[in-house]
């Protein structure tokens, strides 16, 4: 299939002035109204009129640097794309038919699934697990300490909660204390 550059008989690296000489000439040359007058048969005039469609839609993209980025893009592409497909015919027929699930598996997710899988494991083994309060205090000597308070009915420590009628009543004062001395109601 003719590129965009093909149709207008300019090469890829023809500059933006080059395309429009060549766009100009080829209208004069294919415009159904001009042609329309040198050539009387009515097969002449549909092959000039789809001649110059095909003429205009690729100076509609070359003209535009945009486009003509994108374009040259796409056309890279597909041609990369041809390429593969030819390979992988080539691999199909010599390998025995490859339909194996790691041949049909995306690449990208395999590679990331390993290395997701990798960066978890090296995190791991950086970052120390938490510690409960028996080796914490072992370690350094010292309890680990939380804010709590003390209620007056049941004369034990307990963590604050806002939320609840009486500990907004008593608005009592927050005091360190060691973790294993609240009482946080079973939850630990």
């Amino acid at each position: 299939m003719p590129t965009h550059y093909d149709t207008l008989g300019v090469s890829k690296s023809a500059s933006t002035d080059e395309i429009k000489k060549a766009y100009r000439k080829l209208c004069m040359q294919y415009h159904p109204d001009v042609a329309s007058s040198s050539s009387s048969k009515s097969t002449a005039q549909s092959k000039n009129a789809d001649k110059f469609k095909r003429i205009s839609e690729a100076y509609s993209i070359l003209g535009n640097e945009n486009k003509r980025r994108r374009y040259n893009f796409d056309i890279s592409e597909s041609g990369i794309q041809e390429l593969r497909k030819k390979a992988a015919k080539a691999r199909g027929t010599a390998g025995g038919g490859g339909n194996s699930f790691a041949a049909t598996l995306p690449r990208n997710v395999l590679i990331g699934g390993i290395l997701g899988i990798a960066g978890v494991t090296i995190i791991r083994s950086i970052m120390p697990e938490k510690e409960n309060d028996d080796t914490h205090h072992e370690h350094t000597g010292k309890k680990r300490l939380v804010e709590a308070w003390l209620n007056p009915k049941t004369k034990r420590w307990e963590k604050p909660r806002p939320w609840d009628q009486e500990y907004q009543r008593l608005q009592p004062v927050l005091q360190f204390v060691p973790r294993d001395q609240v009482d946080d109601g079973g939850k630990r």
